[in-house]
């Protein structure tokens, strides 16, 4: 039996017939493309986590103290990352022919590896195929935030959110090449936005307690995003990818760093009187600024890339507010 099923598996690839696809091997295939799907939503890197934290952060300021260890937050935190998930999907299929270019970029150059972050410029994911998978994705997890939160606006944070989302790469928008909007769009997209998203599951009756958390998100938001830009300042330039530190120049995007830090360190001082956990985020404000001038004044402005250990002791910092926050309320 075995014979003849070989000898008309010859004959079929003879006559110009295709192979036939043992069971395994198409298991193979799917779980490979499975996994090109899963690492463009960047699920393999911690950034979704991140941003999972910062709804979570939202949703516990506005629970009760026993939800804390309750399926709702775990729930809660899952589907926040697979949203975000999505959305960076998503960007992923916009960004293609600039993510191409970096490719051609020296090593040297470019902060990110790209094969850890856009399978489609990699030519390991069709447009399509992603893009079908980050609907999916954004389906599943605003159907849930819907359903548990019961509101509209959870409802509603949830597609700004997404619409957001998707202007931020998509063109004619595409929201971060645009000056200054880039910055502020990323403080308020991956920094308020995410945090309202999960306190609108929660009835409110008034914001004012949240905003010192809001504006605090959001300037720590700002603030990321411009180390992101610091670290691909020659890979950016030299994709001519325009983003707010590539238009100003290191030195003079650096005043505008000082500045934002400054009015973090400032208004984090302020708040400390009526919620003291602000003297860790104050502690990571100054940490930012101390490495930032340190690093220029060394480099004499040639790179701004801030230390990793500054880097991971400063979001520790900021870990620690919020756990203070939630835990002091």
């Amino acid at each position: 039996m075995v014979p003849n099923r070989r000898f008309a598996h010859q004959v079929n690839v003879l006559c110009g017939g295709k192979p036939p696809v043992d069971k395994q091997s198409k298991s193979r295939l799917y779980f490979r493309g499975l996994c090109f799907l899963l690492k463009n939503c960047r699920f393999h890197l911690i950034a979704p986590y991140i941003n999972g934290f910062v709804v979570l952060f939202g949703f516990l300021s506005t629970s009760d103290p026993v939800d804390l260890f309750s399926i709702n937050t775990a729930l809660v935190f899952l589907f926040s990352v697979i949203h975000t998930g999505a959305i960076y999907s998503l960007n992923n299929v916009y960004d293609v022919e600039s993510d191409k270019k970096q490719l051609a970029v020296d090593k040297g150059f470019a902060r990110w590896n790209l094969s850890a972050k856009n399978q489609v410029a990699l030519g390991n994911l069709s447009k399509g195929k992603a893009s079908l998978f980050s609907i999916g994705l954004f389906c599943l997890s605003t159907l849930y935030f819907y359903l548990a939160g019961g509101s509209l606006p959870a409802f509603l944070a949830i597609m700004i959110f997404f619409v957001v989302g998707w202007a931020y790469s998509a063109p004619p928008v595409r929201l971060k090449n645009r000056f200054l909007l880039d910055l502020i769009m990323h403080g308020l997209f991956w920094g308020s936005l995410l945090f309202l998203m999960g306190s609108s599951m929660k009835s409110i009756d008034s914001l004012n307690s949240l905003m010192p958390s809001l504006i605090l998100v959001f300037l720590a938001s700002i603030l990321w995003e411009f180390h992101n830009h610091f670290e691909d300042y020659y890979a950016d330039k030299e994709t001519g990818n325009l983003t707010f530190v590539v238009r100003l120049g290191l030195k003079r995007s650096l005043y505008v760093y000082v500045l934002v830090v400054s009015s973090a360190i400032a208004y984090s001082i302020f708040l400390i009187p009526v919620m003291w956990s602000a003297a860790a985020f104050l502690g990571a404000m100054i940490l930012y600024l101390a490495s930032g001038l340190k690093i220029a004044k060394k480099n004499s402005f040639k790179t701004l890339f801030l230390p990793r250990k500054h880097f991971y002791v400063a979001n520790l910092l900021l870990f620690l507010w919020i756990t203070m926050s939630l835990y002091f309320r």
